[in-house]
């Protein structure tokens, strides 16, 4: 009896030890979970998807490429043998991150390869696992010499890089993929950013057994998961216009000396941006050779300052309310005009006694849109603000987009709402100021922008489509200031520019640059925004230029760059001048 005792509390005693050590296991020790099931999950990256220009031509596509990794338990030559064989191989290209690229060229390949040679060993040699990844991005002819070698154990996955068939074309728009802190893939900027968790698909992994302290069980299952391509995304981007705008974006910043500049084109109808450049701008392919700030999508992201283009929301508020129509005279154009303490004076300081409206934006006038802010007043002026879709963001398709600077209503004084009609003291973004001028160009209905048409998903498609549409200002009204704008072309100060035979509706904007509390009295955001044909619209677009030396004025940049590449796009559209 006493054995059978004896033997009865060693089992008590083991069960015990064991309910105690797996209530450790489970509740105190900080094991992963996986691990206490005896299961390790090692990634296999998944392909991204592609991104399409509106024909169909991919703009980013995935170049072939591969992960090479190591079945420790399979090798059949010792780990230091292994690393000298591969090293050789490795130290000349940058796998760590896509779009790998060659190096510089190595100033001492011996000792490159040593350090490589090193990495590899260590990693050869870890006995706590038995699978390992040695290096990412490989190129398929670095592949095939490492197959050539014939070393057992040593395997290869998919592992794609970006590639850019238009190379720089987009680079803004479209953004890049890097490595985040984890070593995944990642999407930053533009599209790549916003739509990171369509187009990086779904990681396939490897799954090891291992023992509660990772030790690899031997005699268990190994087997991949395959991983699952991200979704497709094709663009309302023609292909064709995008190349025309970064054409002549480009030779009008050198012509005119500006620090940078930006164009947007869209369909009034839609909201589908067919064109968006910035400049400078860069290659994504080669992003880490590139400064930072060339990242930076100017179109969405940029707050400044309108000035002049910004009377068309004025105007526009104005003649919808029905304080003042296209003939109503200004009774305060006589000269510089007084406010609070604060003097306002025309930009060329020249002045029209009895303007009518019309006459207003054709030249521009500071006085006559402070009579409109006055018929207005506060509250209808800031309302209309917010009703055109300033003051928050447009909800873009795009990473980084800024919602602007309007203040709070209760925060304007008298100066302030003077200012404001002229697009001073308040801040937008570009892509706010071509959705305003496509409410004017769509009969006054508000459609946000987007960038992507469709998305495909295995083979299905998605149709995207803007959920919300405003009507903002009345058909009649939007007619109104269309001619306005087309009175503004035909007879304001950029009218030599303008392309004979068409009817064009546009508005020059010359703002200053504020600094520490006032305006730079030499820098200044040049614009011109409008769209074509006026009577049935297929464009809007909006071009401008930071601080352009050659002149202050849109009149004399944006304008004429306007000018050329819209004769450009209506010859591209088969729509010809008029002889009328």
């Amino acid at each position: 009896m006493d054995r059978i005792k004896i033997i009865q509390v060693i089992f008590f005693i083991a069960a015990a030890i064991i309910v105690i050590r797996l209530f450790y296991w489970q509740f105190i020790a900080e094991i992963n979970p996986n691990t206490i099931l005896g299961l390790q999950d090692i990634k296999i990256p998944a392909p991204r998807g592609e991104i399409y220009a509106s024909d169909g031509f991919p703009l980013v596509a995935n170049q072939e490429a591969f992960l090479l990794y190591a079945r420790l338990t399979e090798l059949d030559r010792n780990p230091q043998e292994i690393a000298k064989l591969l090293a050789p191989h490795l130290i000349s290209e940058k796998y760590s991150t896509p779009g790998a690229q060659l190096e510089e060229e190595l100033t001492n390949k011996k000792e490159k390869e040593e350090e490589e040679e090193k990495r590899l060993s260590e990693q050869l040699s870890n006995d706590k696992l038995i699978w390992v990844q040695l290096a990412r991005k490989v190129p398929l002819e670095t592949k095939q010499k490492i197959e050539a070698l014939k070393i057992k154990g040593i395997d290869f996955e998919n592992d794609n890089k970006r590639y850019y068939p238009e190379a720089s074309m987009a680079a803004q728009l479209l953004g890049f993929v890097a490595s985040d802190k984890f070593g995944d893939d990642i999407g930053y900027f533009g599209l790549e950013g916003y739509y990171d968790s369509q187009l990086k698909g779904k990681a396939g992994r490897l799954d090891q057994l291992q023992d509660p302290f990772g030790f690899p069980i031997l005699v268990g299952d190994f087997k991949p998961i395959d991983s699952r391509k991200g979704n497709s995304l094709y663009l309302t981007i023609d292909r064709s216009i995008q190349y025309i705008v970064e054409k002549n974006l480009k030779e009008a910043i050198e012509r005119y000396g500006a620090k940078a500049g930006s164009v947007i084109i869209s369909q009034p109808k839609t909201g589908k941006i067919i064109a968006m450049a910035t400049y400078p701008t860069y290659n994504p392919a080669l992003f880490t050779e590139f400064e930072e700030s060339a990242y930076k999508n100017q179109a969405v992201a940029d707050t400044y300052e309108p000035g002049s283009t910004f009377k068309l929301v004025t105007m526009s508020a104005a003649l919808d309310s029905g304080v003042v129509k296209p003939d109503t005279k200004c009774t305060v154009c006589t000269g510089p005009r007084a406010i609070t303490g604060h003097v306002i004076s025309t930009w060329n300081n020249k002045y029209f006694p009895d303007s009518t409206m019309t006459e207003v934006i054709e030249h521009s006038d500071n006085i006559g849109m402070t009579f409109v802010a006055d018929e207005l007043g506060k509250d209808r002026l800031y309302d209309y603000i917010d009703k055109f879709g300033f003051g928050k963001r447009t909800e873009i398709d795009l990473q980084e987009e800024s919602k602007g600077d309007v203040r709070d209503k209760d925060e304007w004084r008298p100066i302030d709402i003077a200012t404001a009609s002229f697009g001073q003291g308040l801040a937008v973004t570009p892509i706010q100021m071509v959705q305003a001028v496509q409410v004017i160009a769509n009969g006054g209905k508000l459609i946000p922008p987007k960038v992507v048409g469709k998305i495909v998903e295995n083979g299905k498609e998605k149709i995207v489509k803007s959920e919300r549409e405003n009507q903002v200002i009345s058909a009649k009204t939007a007619a109104l200031i269309t001619e306005m704008m087309v009175s503004a072309v035909v007879n304001g100060e950029a009218k030599a520019f303008a392309p004979k035979g068409y009817r064009i509706a546009g508005k020059t904007g010359t703002a200053q640059i504020p600094v520490a509390g006032n305006y730079d009295p030499e820098k200044t955001i040049a614009s011109f925004i409008g769209f074509a044909p006026a009577d049935d619209p297929k464009f809007v677009m909006l071009v401008k230029f930071t601080e352009p030396s050659s002149s202050q004025f849109g009149s004399e940049t944006a304008a004429p760059t306007f000018f050329r590449i819209a004769t450009e796009i209506l010859r591209y559209m088969g729509i010809s001048p008029s002889e009328k």
